[in-house]
């Protein structure tokens, strides 16, 4: 089976199922990145009139924002109040929106050791059982439309939406249409105050940040005894059940703050890789019967994968803003300044800050980031129910013969 790797133009945000991306580099950023790519060891620390916004790029000073997530904060986004919106309106008086700022200190980091996988294998053996029957779902409707691959629509269509929002939503612990309920918000914000490309960059993140704080502080004011001991483990139950493993609790805002950026990670990375593998298969040699060789061939799955992964990022960044002055790397930035913290999303080999190398591991499309381990896993298990269901339509239907009777 021929690999090849098609590349369609910018479906929505990464794929037909990824009407919403909360990695803002991309649509922010690139030109700025490779501006500061420019600069002499690759820390830079300046303001950007083009964009508006103070850029600091490198391990050194990146690293030093994000261990002062009280300096940099969130971004927020300021809205005004919309008048009839009964969903929503406590989230619309409540001005400004606030993205995440993500904790990166030892205690985050340790409770991001314990609710998320480090590797795919690990992913497996957490979320493979849930995830399969999700994937089997998504296969049965593929093969309901047509049994040759190359019939499929681009990017898999409906069935790889409701994957992806299901994959996420099991994961977390969330019902399947939160990700439709922060596109809601993203664009009823949108229309009442994101008017700046900063803004509305930030928007989806911000919009994510509300409705995740809603469901953090809904379980976490839930009696012990009320919850179901039949529920499968989730993300969010498990950041709530650690947070107050070690001396101190961990705030319910830094819970909500890590539970974003897992989220966010794992929404892009699995919304971005999903249609391209779909992509990949209806343009494979052979079609129908180059598809069923991938459920007997492990090697060739990972193949697959590989070429379908979304192409690494120029940066990984995130959006703050400082709520006092600070000097950085030799600048000045005033109080109430936008930020745009930007480092090279792949693992460098030098010794980097643990804040830093967090930071990359949360990126979107890092290859061994938390986002890719979930994404990586459910490529897998579609691949197999794909060409188990492929493989059986393609087999002969039986006939019975009833033997006659000599007289």
């Amino acid at each position: 089976m021929t690999v090849t790797t098609p590349r369609p133009t910018e479906r929505g945000a990464f794929g037909g199922s990824a009407l919403l991306r909360f990695d803002p580099v991309p649509v922010l950023a690139a030109p700025a990145a490779v501006r500061a790519r420019r600069s002499k060891d690759d820390e830079y620390v300046g303001f950007d009139d083009r964009d508006g916004l103070w850029l600091i790029t490198g391990p050194g000073p990146v690293g030093q924002a994000c261990c002062d997530p009280v300096t940099f904060g969130g971004y927020p986004v300021e809205v005004a109040h919309v008048g009839d919106s009964p969903v929503w309106r406590a989230a619309f008086t409540r001005s400004p929106l606030r993205a995440p700022a993500v904790p990166m200190d030892a205690r985050a980091q340790a409770l991001l050791r314990m609710v998320w996988p480090a590797t795919t294998a690990q992913a497996g053996r957490m979320w493979g059982c849930r995830i399969g029957v999700h994937a089997e779902e998504a296969a049965a409707a593929l093969a309901g439309i047509a049994g040759d691959p190359a019939l499929w629509p681009a990017g898999g269509g409906t069935p790889i939406d409701r994957l992806a929002c299901a994959v996420v939503g099991s994961v977390f612990g969330v019902c399947g249409g939160t990700i439709q309920m922060v596109r809601g918000l993203r664009d009823q914000l949108a229309r009442t105050g994101a008017t700046t490309p900063v803004a509305e960059a930030a928007l989806p993140l911000a919009a994510l940040r509300e409705v995740v704080d809603r469901i953090v502080r809904k379980r976490a004011a839930e009696p012990v005894d009320a919850l179901d001991s039949g529920r499968q483990g989730t993300v969010v139950d498990e950041l709530l059940a650690y947070r107050g493993l070690g001396p101190e609790q961990t705030p319910l805002g830094d819970v909500t703050a890590l539970c974003c950026a897992l989220l966010a990670a794992a929404w892009d990375a699995t919304a971005g890789l999903l249609p391209y593998l779909i992509d990949i298969l209806r343009g494979a040699a052979g079609h129908a019967a180059a598809v069923t060789h991938v459920g007997t061939d492990a090697a060739q799955r990972e193949r697959l994968i590989a070429a379908a992964m979304p192409p690494l990022p120029l940066a990984a960044g995130w959006l703050r803003r400082t709520t006092q002055p600070v000097l950085l790397h030799g600048a000045r930035i005033p109080a109430d300044a936008a930020c745009l913290l930007l480092v090279d999303p792949a693992s460098a080999a030098d010794p980097q800050p643990p804040s830093v190398a967090t930071a990359r591991w949360l990126a979107p499309a890092t290859p061994c980031g938390a986002g890719m381990a979930l994404a990586r896993l459910t490529g897998r298990r579609l691949l197999a129910a794909l060409a188990s269901r492929l493989a059986d339509a393609a087999k002969p239907a039986t006939t019975t013969v009833s033997a006659g009777v000599r007289s």
